[in-house]
């Protein structure tokens, strides 16, 4: 134990773990990612707390640098009862190394400024993505199963399909080890996913390793038959049918997709909505190794009409869906850094 923090046992994370089921479906974020590291498939981590057993702070952070897969290096998954605590919680020596880099999930929004104003301290560099809202279903029966078009069928997303599915969402994360992420997703966790009769792939929706529901994706050319809320539905009862909480992350601004999650049934859950943010020492040469997020990328609008950036994501920061990626029209103009728009 440590006057700065304590580390959890096994049972002690496992009695952390009940005491956030219990605050379902806010706690989902954290709830699935204990879950997860308690099974084994979130591996290297530990979590640590403000105090115990009277916590109002917890994250899960690697042992050392080596002992996580490449595409979670330098995570803090976080979560909290107090945006006061958490404040102090995240400063304190020895909770997080700002010698490194970091890339903190589940932050609330009234904390990123902090972050940015420390991370200047330590003479780095701080970058965020925008925030998300939790969308959550709430409703006591599934929604009703969506119709396949003929030509189609419904099934699920196959370890084969990892490099497709990186392929679709390259430009959102620069790591090496995304294909072994969708290979694990797609392993170990449900999925939706819609071929035509010559097996080719061209819909498909998965999970992440905090439980939301994410990477929904429609090829261009079947935008038209309204499989994104197919896939939406199906994923969604599946997960029901597992008594799971059913959610995912939607951009605030994405008010299209919003009002279609909500036509659908879903929920905003105000308690689960949270950010993401990248801290990034100054001092790292770029042959150090350590693998770098681009703070923006740009993609030039095919209408010619002027430029849009976009923050790229990072892992279990990637959204729900997006319109270009979906199929759903969107509300006004946007802009998606893996859809061609040139």
């Amino acid at each position: 134990m440590s006057v700065m923090f304590q580390t959890l046992t096994l049972e002690e994370t496992q009695e952390l773990r009940w005491e956030l089921h219990s605050q379902l479906p806010g706690s989902a974020k954290i709830y699935y990612i204990l879950c997860n590291h308690l099974e084994d498939l979130l591996t290297g981590f530990e979590v640590i707390v403000d105090q115990w057993p009277l916590w109002n702070c917890l994250i899960l952070r690697s042992k050392t640098p080596d002992s996580v897969p490449s595409y979670f290096k330098n995570y803090y998954m976080c979560h909290t009862r107090s945006i006061k605590d958490f404040k102090f919680f995240i400063q304190r020596p020895c909770v997080v190394d700002w010698k490194k880099p970091a890339i903190f999930t589940g932050v609330p929004y009234d904390v990123v400024g902090l972050i940015q104003e420390k991370g200047r301290r330590e003479l780095g560099e701080v970058t965020s993505v925008e925030h998300r809202f939790m969308y959550a279903w709430m409703k006591p029966d599934p929604p009703e199963p969506a119709v396949v078009p003929e030509h189609l069928k419904l099934t699920v997303l196959k370890r084969e399909h990892a490099e497709t599915v990186c392929d679709h969402w390259k430009h959102y994360r620069t790591n090496d080890g995304l294909v072994e992420y969708f290979r694990q997703v797609i392993e170990n966790f449900d999925s939706s996913a819609i071929v035509t009769k010559e097996g080719r792939l061209v819909a498909y929706i998965c999970m992440q390793y905090n439980g939301a529901m994410a990477n929904l994706f429609v090829d261009p050319e079947f935008h038209g038959d309204n499989l994104g809320v197919v896939l939406l539905r199906d994923l969604t009862r599946k997960l029901l049918d597992k008594n799971l909480t059913v959610y995912g992350f939607i951009k605030t601004k994405d008010a299209s997709f919003i009002t279609t999650c909500q036509s659908i049934g879903f929920s905003w859950v105000p308690q689960g909505s949270m950010s993401w943010v990248h801290y990034r020492p100054l001092n790292i040469t770029p042959n150090s190794g350590i693998p770098k997020i681009p703070s923006t990328s740009k993609i030039t609008g095919g209408s010619g009409e002027g430029t849009v950036y976009e923050k790229d994501l990072f892992l279990n920061a990637l959204p729900l869906s997006c319109n270009e990626c979906s199929g759903i029209p969107a509300i006004g103009k946007s802009a998606c850094v893996h859809v061609s728009l040139s």
